[in-house]
């Protein structure tokens, strides 16, 4: 898992960004916490199978990469809020999972949680392993997740280019 590519492309972006939108850095970092909740949402809910013990919906694994890939961009964005961007992540914990995907999922948000509320960097890194592992759990390879962002990294761009 080679992040410092996403770290890259995702500091142009927030740039880009700050500069058509300029906003106080403590607003920004609670809309961005509210944004990476809301897509870890959005994820969850393209996997019914996970938690939808009530329903027959099947999980979309399509759409479940492009809403994993918002996290990643919301938990990238954080990183560089708080200069976690020099953080060695080859200490990411990997194939680590419970077994038990909707613990997995709950686990996503409490790592979110706690991050917010302590902003440390061993709660990021505990994100990024977290967010790492859901991402093996549902079948992604690194390089389809790393591909995925780039893509969604030009929709991105492209939205800000006009006025999204």
């Amino acid at each position: 898992m080679e992040l410092s590519k996403l770290f890259e492309v995702q500091r142009v972006l927030d740039a880009e960004i700050e500069k058509k939108h300029p906003t106080e850095q403590r607003e920004r970092i609670t809309k961005k916490f509210v944004a990476i909740f809301v897509e870890a949402g959005e994820l969850a809910n393209e996997l019914p199978e996970i938690f939808k013990f009530w329903s027959n919906k099947k999980n979309n694994y399509e759409k479940a990469l492009v809403e994993l890939v918002d996290v990643w961009h919301f938990t990238i964005s954080l990183g560089l809020e708080f200069g976690y961007e020099l953080l060695d992540f080859s200490k990411v914990v990997k194939n680590q999972e419970t077994g038990d995907r909707a613990a997995e999922f709950n686990n996503l948000f409490y790592r979110i949680t706690r991050f917010e509320s302590d902003e440390d960097s061993v709660e990021y890194m505990r994100l990024v392993s977290t967010l790492y592992r859901i991402g093996e759990m549902l079948g992604f390879t690194w390089e389809q997740i790393e591909s995925a962002y780039m893509n969604k990294n030009q929709i991105n761009h492209a939205r800000q280019e006009n006025d999204y």
